[in-house]
């Protein structure tokens, strides 16, 4: 079930809550700034969502930066700051009033993409969107934050499965607990891991990938790079099956879950949080 939407004009408009379904809550208020130098518009794009530990939240962007953080209450916030250049100070409003945020929401499942380019323009210049997502993330969810252009960075998130993707960017993950996913094509990984309670990849083509775990950790590393070395940092006391430059398997404490950290051209580099060089 959709929830309504609503735009303000150059004043800020507050909109009432609106309930969906019997577990989620959809609140809406938007402002619309309009920044006209250089054929700029943008505009916000805020909504609120009730979901149980165990529903899940994917966020589908195309251009743009997506920041996650952990949220003070049970609540997931979306602040969705938009920006469109098509031209003119016309074109540019005329983008943001054709594009509408996709979204979708279910009792246990909220989807929000990123709208596609309605008008592309004629000539040699073509309309851009860009979105920058700011959300606030209660724990025990399952989360998929996805981009194609820009990064993805997240901080004290506690969720049953954390994804991260990007194509054109890094990933950047703070005190994060669960069984996390971050992959990318171009653009390097840093991760800083409070707890591992699921399989774990790190995976990029084209940058290093630095992952620090916080003492107490147990689980089964496997790190391999093709173009590029292994780095393990000797506070963390790895108990290694093999051993090479470009290859490194073993046991992180008393093992657990599977810890996959991979790069084709860049380097890895393992360590403990807080130890010297990590």
């Amino acid at each position: 079930m959709k929830s309504r939407h609503g735009w303000s004009g150059a004043a800020l408009l507050c909109l009432s809550l609106v309930s969906v379904a019997c577990d989620v809550k959809v609140g809406e208020s938007g402002g619309l700034s309009v920044d006209f130098t250089a054929g700029k518009a943008t505009d916000e794009w805020v909504r609120t969502y009730d979901l149980k530990p165990g529903g899940r939240l994917d966020i589908v962007n195309v251009n743009g930066q997506i920041e996650a953080s952990a949220s003070s209450g049970t609540t997931v916030e979306v602040h969705a700051m938009r920006e469109a250049r098509a031209g003119s100070e016309d074109a540019s409003r005329e983008l943001l009033r054709k594009t509408e945020m996709r979204e979708e929401v279910a009792p246990d499942h909220v989807i929000i993409q990123a709208p596609e380019d309605q008008d592309r323009g004629r000539g040699f210049r073509r309309p851009q969107l860009t979105i920058k997502y700011d959300v606030r993330i209660p724990a025990g969810l399952n989360i998929l934050l996805k981009t194609q252009n820009g990064e993805v960075r997240l901080e004290n998130i506690q969720g049953m499965r954390i994804e991260a993707a990007s194509t054109n960017g890094g990933i950047v993950g703070r005190g994060l607990s669960g069984a996390v996913e971050a992959s990318t094509v171009n653009g390097g990984i840093s991760m800083d891991l409070e707890a591992v309670t699921g399989e774990t990849r790190m995976v990029t083509v084209n940058g290093g990938v630095i992952l620090n775990l916080a003492p107490g950790v147990n689980a089964d590393l496997e790190a391999t790079v093709v173009n590029g070395g292994v780095q393990i940092q000797e506070a963390l006391q790895l108990s290694g099956d093999e051993r090479s430059r470009q290859r490194v398997s073993g046991r992180i404490g008393s093992g657990g879950p599977r810890l996959v950290v991979q790069t084709t051209n860049g380097g890895v580099r393992v360590g403990l949080r807080g130890a010297p060089g990590s």
